[in-house]
């Protein structure tokens, strides 16, 4: 079954309002959590509904180095029904990287540097935060907040189309 970007959206609200509460923890911990973000998104959707194809870490970019954090729809015979999002998630070391990073994966995200069978797919960023500062980053470029508990917050853009 195809999973469309709202449908993504709606599912992430979801899993944010239900792990949300717990991601202060995962701030603390050397070496990030994004890999938990996909793992555990990843799961929380396929338990909704188990047809979906999710797949992580998925070598869609030109740069044979680069990886895409999470890839919808792979198998979707229409190239515009796949879903590829990157991730970053701040943490107490790396806060000051944050933006940096959020950035660096929208530039990555440019469909020029997509391979030919990737390039119209639909594209976006998922954005973790806890400091005001990246709150106010992403607001100003575009970030729609979809969730905030203290501190906390997940902030979305979709980028393609």
């Amino acid at each position: 079954m195809v999973l469309t970007y709202d449908h993504y959206a709606s599912y992430l609200i979801d899993w944010c309002n239900e792990r949300g509460p717990t991601f202060k923890y995962y701030f603390p911990l050397k070496g990030g959590w994004e890999l938990w973000v996909q793992a555990d998104f990843a799961a929380y959707v396929l338990a909704k509904d188990s047809t979906y194809d999710i797949l992580r870490e998925v070598q869609i970019y030109k740069d044979v180095y680069q990886r895409v954090d999470m890839l919808f729809n792979e198998n979707a015979p229409l190239v515009t029904d796949k879903i590829a999002i990157e991730i970053k998630c701040q943490t107490f070391l790396s806060q000051n990287d944050f933006i940096a990073g959020v950035g660096a994966d929208i530039a990555k995200l440019a469909q020029p540097k997509l391979k030919v069978q990737f390039q119209t797919c639909q594209t976006g960023v998922l954005g973790i935060y806890f400091t005001q500062q990246a709150h106010d980053w992403l607001v100003t470029n575009n970030f729609t907040i979809i969730y905030n508990y203290g501190e906390v917050g997940c902030a979305i853009r979709k980028l393609y189309p």
